[in-house]
């Protein structure tokens, strides 16, 4: 079985400190928050999930080791096969004697990051939080219990709001993730879709300014407010198809006159290059 998890920070006092989710997690467990025990949980209850059969997708930050063999003793005393991806507290030195000691298990080895598909889902694994294009998801780690509020980015760090809902410090399989990836992907389809109707519109809205406001192009203040409805109409899941037809507004194509035609065609440089004049005169009424 295929298992994920970031940021066990084994050996770091200061994460106690640092993400008080964590603290708050272990003594919700009755659990003393002291590095020593944190370890010990911690280490015990991959044992307990994960065994050597397994393989287990680390996304960085094993801990803070002062010296590389503690490094190489801690990976050595978790179970499963490790894909090992770096963090930032993963030092290179540490990650090179780990990976000439075969007890630590790495099967791979990941500087930067991985393309891959969990049951049929895209995602991107990578320590880091990445804001990738539609559709793919970025699965990551490195924020603890800060979060990105999009859809598209799966937090996996063991202190993030989506791991806590689960048992404390658990690698989660890929089976068990896969529905969370599901929902993210449908969250993002609809996001998508909702943003390319409001970019149609927004086109034809850009025109009609063209047309009946001014022969170039928008002001700024006329940008503005386009801006911010659009903003509105995507955080509320709208359209300007749904604000149309609540106020019946035909949704047509606007036909312009032989004249509105020429004067809208008399812009920028073809106003200039018709008139000897240089600037923006307005519209001529």
């Amino acid at each position: 079985m295929n298992y994920i998890i970031s940021d066990t920070h084994f050996n770091h006092e200061k994460i106690l400190y640092f993400d008080k989710s964590r603290a708050d997690s272990l003594q919700a467990l009755g659990i003393e928050p002291t590095v020593a025990k944190m370890d010990a949980y911690l280490e015990q209850t991959w044992n307990e999930t994960v065994t050597d059969a397994d393989t287990v997708y680390f996304l960085g930050d094993l801990g803070m080791f002062r010296k590389k063999q503690d490094f190489v003793a801690q990976l050595a005393r978790l179970n499963g096969q490790k894909v090992f991806f770096k963090g930032n507290h993963d030092h290179s030195d540490q990650i090179k004697a780990a990976l000439k000691a075969p007890e630590t298990k790495i099967v791979e080895y990941v500087e930067t990051a991985k393309a891959l598909k969990i049951n049929g889902v895209q995602v991107w694994m990578s320590h880091y939080a990445i804001d990738l294009p539609y559709p793919i998801l970025s699965v990551h780690g490195h924020i603890h219990e800060a979060e990105y509020q999009r859809a598209g980015m799966v937090n996996l760090s063991l202190d993030s709001a989506f791991m806590q809902t689960r048992k404390f410090g658990q690698p989660i399989s890929f089976d068990e993730l896969t529905p969370e990836l599901v929902t993210r992907v449908a969250a993002i389809e609809t996001e998508y879709a909702v943003e390319s109707e409001n970019k149609r519109f927004d086109r034809s809205i850009e025109r009609a300014f063209d047309e009946t406001i001014t022969i170039n192009k928008p002001t700024a203040g006329q940008r503005h407010e386009l801006a911010l409805l659009v903003e509105y109409l995507n955080s509320h899941d709208l359209t300007y198809g749904d604000v149309l037809a609540k106020y019946d507004i035909p949704n047509v194509d606007r036909v312009l006159s032989t004249d509105e035609k020429a004067a809208v065609a008399q812009t920028g440089f073809e106003f200039e290059k018709q008139t000897g004049l240089a600037g923006n005169p307005g519209r001529h009424e």
